[in-house]
């Protein structure tokens, strides 16, 4: 080989030994350079939609400030929501402040962040699809609690669509809605529990599953000692 082609072929190596190591260096500072995000959420001083959402980042460990708006103030506050309603998650990462709003939005988005969203889109799909039903199952207790008819809702609704997860967790067969770990799915039902009349333990006997699922998820430390420190509160 020419001594010329020898420098050629020197020169590439060292370009490329210079180039992969300017990409660590620089991945590395923007590691170490990264903002953590910091999050603060927003709903009345109510369990209802949004409590499900304190679960999820409760679970997470990360710090959240947990908003809480009382009935009077928020008329004036309403105009400056994303719809004119609550929850909102407010994410802040440096000078960026983003808002979601949404509750089913805000739990896919911290879903995907702390790892209770699913493995693949399937499964993903499958996790929306629960949520979605036990939307509407929230939206029929709001609608019969407003109306004082919460007893044809435990005797009926509520029943049906227990036995529904009670069949989806049995099919799954390890515990979970859907695939091989929590998700927030799983969460969102457990803490749809909170909304059973006193007779709960009676209730979910017959859907041991969820039971057993319920227990788990409000045996989770941090959930565990959310549930111990939140305001107490009627709904």
């Amino acid at each position: 080989m020419k001594l010329s082609t020898c420098f050629i072929v020197l020169a590439l190596i060292l370009n490329v030994q210079y180039i992969c190591a300017f990409n660590i260096f620089e991945n590395f500072q923007n590691i170490f350079n990264r903002v953590k995000p910091t999050y603060k959420f927003t709903y009345f001083d109510i369990k209802l939609r949004g409590e499900f959402i304190r679960f999820i980042l409760s679970f997470s460990g990360v710090e959240f400030e947990d908003n809480r708006i009382r009935a009077e103030d928020w008329l004036s506050l309403k105009p400056n929501t994303p719809f004119g309603q609550l929850p909102v998650l407010e994410i802040k990462s440096g000078s960026q402040v983003t808002e979601i709003s949404q509750s089913q939005a805000i739990a896919r988005y911290l879903a995907s962040q702390f790892g209770l969203d699913g493995r693949n889109n399937l499964e993903n799909a499958l996790i929306d699809m629960y949520g979605a039903q036990m939307g509407d199952l929230f939206n029929a207790f709001a609608s019969a609690n407003n109306n004082n008819q919460t007893e044809n809702l435990f005797n009926t609704t509520w029943p049906q669509n227990f036995k529904f997860f009670e069949d989806r967790l049995t099919k799954n067969g390890n515990g979970f809605l859907v695939g091989r770990r929590l998700s927030w799915a799983d969460i969102y039902l457990s803490q749809l529990t909170d909304f059973l009349p006193e007779s709960k333990p009676e209730f979910l006997n017959r859907y041991p599953l969820i039971k057993s699922l319920d227990q788990r998820v409000r045996s989770i430390p941090r959930i565990a000692k959310w549930i111990r420190n939140r305001p107490v509160t009627a709904l």
